[in-house]
């Protein structure tokens, strides 16, 4: 396992793009339903290009991730995604369901491995069954030679009004608590500098990463440069860098819309490297 792979000057510049149904209303905003796989691939391909340059490598998935990556001949490594998309709900509980082995990821030219958590820490059933399918993606990686990019989004804490912090903070106890050390936490931000420097001393060695969890772009570059300066080595940002190609519904203004990508990407990467 090299992650070494996915790093430039020792930071993590990486495009997320595994996003799978809800990727189509950035396709065709007012019918969904109606973006074809060939489009969603093209304008995952549009994206990934954009990056290239400036990225350290990049998070897809197999369906219409890893035909726009072929299309674009980008050469930079990528991890791909474990999990079936989505979650399945029980009860208030969100739970994850995997769907492909690090077999198949390995076979399709993965560098490495990701799985999205939904996590509720005060949910004592759920938050088991999600530790058990952790352990699991971790062994299963880690058999087949992939680093594990482990992603927790929390939920719940609004309505037991709890603050983000807490949320984040009482989720990555649990999973240091059950020993489960990913190669890479992907997290997100937390809500202030000070919550990302207990983040780094609590989970330490292991590194961690920022999320953008559909920030706005200008939201997510003040969350960065928190985040840096608090302990985080990267980010792997999604949403905030592209969110707008849903407003354009041809390829010539999406191509345009492209620079803005690439500018923003740039952006980013001048933050995590300072």
């Amino acid at each position: 396992m090299k992650l070494s792979n996915f790093t430039k000057k020792g930071k993590y510049l990486m495009l997320a793009l595994d996003h799978r149904g809800s990727f189509k209303k950035y396709v065709n905003k007012k019918n969904p339903e109606a973006a074809g796989n060939k489009e969603i691939a093209d304008v995952k391909s549009l994206i990934i290009k954009a990056c290239d340059n400036a990225m350290s490598g990049f998070l897809i998935d197999p369906v219409w991730g890893l035909p726009a990556y072929k299309k674009s001949k980008v050469k930079k490594p990528y991890l791909l995604c474990l999990e079936k998309t989505g979650y399945m709900e029980t009860k208030g509980a969100r739970l994850t369901k995997l769907q492909y082995t690090g077999k198949q990821l390995k076979k399709w030219g993965a560098s490495g491995a990701k799985i999205l958590l939904y996590f509720n820490p005060a949910l004592k059933t759920a938050t088991a069954k999600q530790l058990s399918v952790a352990k699991k993606a971790l062994t299963d990686a880690h058999k087949n030679n992939l680093p594990l990019f482990l992603e927790i989004v929390t939920y719940g804490n609004e309505e037991l009004k709890k603050t983000r912090a807490e949320w984040v903070l009482k989720s990555l106890q649990a999973f240091t608590k059950a020993k489960i050390n990913p190669d890479i936490f992907k997290l997100e931000y937390p809500g202030s500098s000070e919550a990302c420097k207990k983040i780094t001393k609590l989970i330490s060695p292991t590194p961690w990463i920022i999320l953008t969890r559909g920030e706005t772009f200008n939201v997510f570059k003040k969350q960065l440069k928190n985040a840096i300066a608090a302990g985080a080595v990267g980010f792997l940002a999604g949403r905030a860098v592209w969110q707008e190609i849903g407003d354009f519904k041809t390829t010539v203004v999406r191509q345009k819309f492209a620079k803005t990508i690439t500018k923003r990407f740039k952006e980013l990467t001048k933050i995590a490297l300072k």
